[in-house]
């Protein structure tokens, strides 16, 4: 693997957060009641919605409860990703218990509410511990030294105070993860991220999820990428203008997301990537109650593939977004198309999205000169922006056909 996503991008500055930004959260069923403490604020205290500080939080001086500190540190955990963080939601939150639910809250009690009222008034409502997640991105990235002092000291104080060693070992567990999260996206762990898409909502549906491990040098398809985001963009634009036709084979799925709304605008879709890749997309396709085929490819040896669904088996449409990380992926990519075109079918297409990535012209290139070398020509070409987790970025649509 001769491809380094920290070598791709120069991120660009990270503008300051904009501190009365509320995400939305999804509403959901009031069946359980945290407590039957007041959670109204009062119209005129927006205390709220006012800038976190690490001086807003539980100060260890004060021996707080075991059940005070994972409360924070739950609340502390990022919400889950829109799209590349390009996207903003605002509204109001009406429902904190469900904040809590979220974030699998189980141990804000009536002792730790109190402690909160008595020592921490910043959260003396249900209501203003319910907007720290919303506020926190604030917090870590306009106090980033402050905040990353507070969670260090936490794993360096003995908090003797504590009963038991487990709760000490849940407590350092939950602030190793705070901390990795404000290390960047390929320090990162596990995260969830909910793509919304304009058209995405005649399907029934307000945002697809995409579970993404931690991200790897060696596992790259574990991470969504911005090129899948503009072709499932495409795709949805412009369902009515035969982009999809027939039966769908994407190579290189990833996490799965230009290949599941394939499926969702009707057309069977085979989702295909390495092992080590295929249980993550898996996960994702059931994560969001699709039933698409999901197997494995090695574009160097198809052999299990080919096994399980027939040595003769060929497809329509035959979709790729971001497949070039090795000079060798163009060779691999047309030998994949050569093998899966439906030679009997004069309108089998292949979708291509690519970002222009400056260090990986020569195998743009390359990918082109192959296509074109093996019959294949062009028949629209569009150039447009974007973004990704580094920023942004200019990205090339082709569609092609066979003479």
């Amino acid at each position: 693997m001769d491809f380094d996503p920290l070598s791709l991008y120069t991120p660009s500055p990270t503008p300051e957060v904009q501190d009365n930004s509320v995400p939305n959260f999804p509403k959901k069923n009031q069946n359980e009641q945290i407590l039957n403490n007041d959670i109204t604020t009062n119209d005129d205290d927006d205390s709220h919605l006012q800038p976190l500080h690490t001086l807003d939080l539980p100060l260890l001086q004060l021996k707080p409860p075991y059940n005070v500190l994972i409360t924070i540190l739950k609340l502390l955990s990022p919400n889950e990703v829109l799209n590349f963080g390009n996207v903003q939601e605002s509204t109001q939150i009406t429902d904190p218990s469900s904040i809590f639910k979220e974030k699998e809250i189980t141990e804000l009690d009536e002792p730790t509410l109190s402690w909160f009222k008595s020592y921490c008034p910043r959260f003396d409502t249900l209501m203003k511990l319910a907007y720290i997640p919303s506020l926190s991105q604030s917090l870590r990235l306009n106090h980033t030294s402050e905040y990353n002092a507070y969670l260090t000291n936490l794993i360096i104080n003995p908090m003797s105070w504590l009963s038991t060693d487990d709760q000490r070992e849940e407590i350092h567990r939950l602030v190793s993860l705070r901390i990795s999260e404000n290390c960047g996206r390929t320090a990162q762990p596990e995260i969830i991220r909910k793509i919304k898409l304009n058209g995405l909502d005649k399907y029934s549906r307000d945002f697809l999820k995409l579970r993404e491990p931690s991200l790897t040098n060696d596992n790259l398809g574990l991470k969504t990428w911005g090129s899948s985001l503009i072709l499932s963009q495409r795709l949805l634009t412009h369902e009515r203008n035969g982009y999809l036709y027939g039966n769908v084979l994407e190579l290189g799925a990833g996490t799965g997301l230009v290949g599941m709304i394939s499926g969702i605008l009707g057309y069977k879709t085979y989702l295909t990537d390495l092992p080590e890749i295929v249980p993550n997309l898996k996960s994702n396709v059931e994560l969001n109650e699709l039933n698409s085929e999901v197997y494995e490819l090695d574009w160097t040896d198809p052999g299990c593939f080919l096994e399980k669904y027939g040595a003769d088996v060929k497809f329509q449409t035959i979709i790729l977004s971001d497949p070039i990380y090795s000079s060798k992926h163009p060779y691999w990519v047309v030998n994949m198309i050569n093998l899966f075109w439906d030679n009997g079918d004069a309108n089998a297409r292949v979708l291509i999205e690519i970002p222009l990535r400056p260090k990986f012209e020569a195998e743009r290139e390359l990918l082109w000169g192959l296509l074109e070398k093996n019959g294949y020509v062009a028949t629209e070409h569009e150039i447009e922006d974007g973004y990704d987790d580094f920023g942004e970025m200019k990205f090339c649509f082709k569609m092609y056909i066979k003479k």
